[in-house]
């Protein structure tokens, strides 16, 4: 039952640092076009970007490649 409880914990943890880190970053480049005076849409496609960056962070290769024939995951990991 602890083990089940600290996995809980772990991920919970994990995934609270993981959104922090994501509001420092878009506090930082909020400051950052303030600072340099960007237009909205500029601003709003560099938060889209950051949002992308950080959803696909953590995805592996093999969490995608795993389906696909050894061929073809030899032809994209080259």
């Amino acid at each position: 039952m602890a083990w089940v409880i600290g996995s809980i914990t772990l991920l919970i943890v994990k995934n609270d640092q993981k959104t922090g880190l994501y509001r420092e970053t878009l506090h930082v480049l909020h400051k950052y076009a303030t600072l340099h005076d960007f237009d909205a849409n500029f601003t709003k496609k560099l938060k889209n970007q950051l949002q992308l960056d950080f959803d696909n962070r953590e995805i592996a290769d093999e969490q995608v490649l795993q389906f696909f024939p050894v061929g073809v995951r030899r032809r994209v990991l080259r």
